[in-house]
């Protein structure tokens, strides 16, 4: 009769028991802590820029004086995220030139990014813009350029990129993704894990008139005229990401991912009406790199992201990179239901 009850007991238990108790099973609560019933707020401060790698195979350039290194970089003065245990949502309000100077044109970059967690999995989806673009490279496309002059401007050219990315994490008992990147948790010890992912994105590149700069535009061949090139393109790969913790406050994290892709691509000229478009492979890679505290009702959190996305073309190549360094603080408050 006595076992009987008991299992009456653990059955009622197993039924009854609130949501928390039951996600026991699924980590291990001395590496993880979950804020369950709370809410993030946070303000955050960007740095972003986006450079266009450009090199050409039609002549040889062993003094790379075609190369050109396109950049659109912008501090984003004030940016805002919520997050739970399960969502996040940020974006950022303004957007500033990043050392206002007359040698470079002003720079404007618009980010959102939405994200959905789901136990050791990771979806997210978002866009981001970019404006202002001027060469790094100017000496080897403006005669007599110095320290002193004005940088070469890429009038008119501007990028959106949309983007879809879903992350699993194997080591889904010991370590948490959100703790050290979003605050929804806390992790506690150091710990680990081995991680794939996939990822389907649009990348669009315009200009008002051609993109590749007069000085140089006769060593490009058919592409001398480009003025649009579209990427769509979905990607896999696999990487590993590893968190060190300190008295449960610090914290500091470092997760590298790469892999392959096939992407559509499409090219429009300024001097042709029609695009001509092609299916070929790229090499995408992404870094990401945190660092901070983690107190019970706040969080302090510097995090770096660096994306490279290397387009395969005919004779002429484009890597695409994006470096993002985000500072950020946290609130913690409690909530009761949902919030959006």
């Amino acid at each position: 009769m006595v076992k009987a009850d008991i299992k009456l007991w653990w059955l009622i238990a197993a039924v009854f028991a609130p949501a928390p108790l039951c996600a026991q099973y699924y980590f291990d609560s001395t590496y993880i802590k979950k804020y369950y019933n709370q809410s993030v707020w946070s303000l955050y401060q960007n740095y972003n820029n986006h450079s266009l790698f450009i090199s050409q195979r039609y002549v040889q350039d062993t003094a790379s004086e075609s190369r050109l290194q396109a950049m659109a970089e912008s501090l984003t003065d004030v940016g805002f995220s919520y997050a739970d245990e399960k969502r996040v949502i940020a974006f950022n309000l303004y957007s500033v030139p990043y050392q206002p100077s007359e040698r470079k044109p002003p720079a404007r970059a618009l980010n959102i990014m939405l994200s959905q967690i789901s136990g050791p999995s990771v979806v997210e989806m978002g866009a981001n813009w970019f404006t202002g673009y001027f060469e790094q490279n100017s000496e080897n496309v403006l005669p007599g350029f110095n320290d002193s002059a004005a940088f070469y401007r890429y009038e008119g050219s501007h990028t959106l990129n949309t983007f879809m990315n879903f992350m699993h994490f194997s080591n889904r008992r010991k370590f948490s993704y959100g703790a050290v990147y979003r605050g929804n948790a806390l992790q506690k010890k150091s710990a680990s894990s081995f991680v794939s992912y996939a990822g389907f994105n649009h990348n669009n590149l315009r200009s008002d008139s051609v993109f590749i700069p007069p000085a140089v535009r006769n060593r490009y061949d058919r592409f001398a005229q480009l003025n649009k090139l579209s990427n769509t393109y979905f990607s896999m790969g696999i990487g590993y990401s590893g968190t060190l913790v300190i008295a449960k406050v610090f914290f500091a994290n470092l997760t590298l991912m790469a892999g392959p892709g096939l992407q559509y691509q499409r090219l429009g000229f300024a001097d042709t009406e029609s695009d001509s478009g092609d299916l070929n492979l790229l090499l995408h890679g992404d870094l990401r790199t945190s660092i901070g505290f983690n107190f019970p009702h706040f969080y302090i959190l510097s995090a770096s992201v660096v994306t490279f996305r290397s387009y395969n073309m005919d004779r002429m190549s484009v890597t695409s990179g994006h470096l993002l360094n985000q500072f950020t603080i946290g609130l913690r408050l409690n909530r009761r239901g949902k919030v959006f």
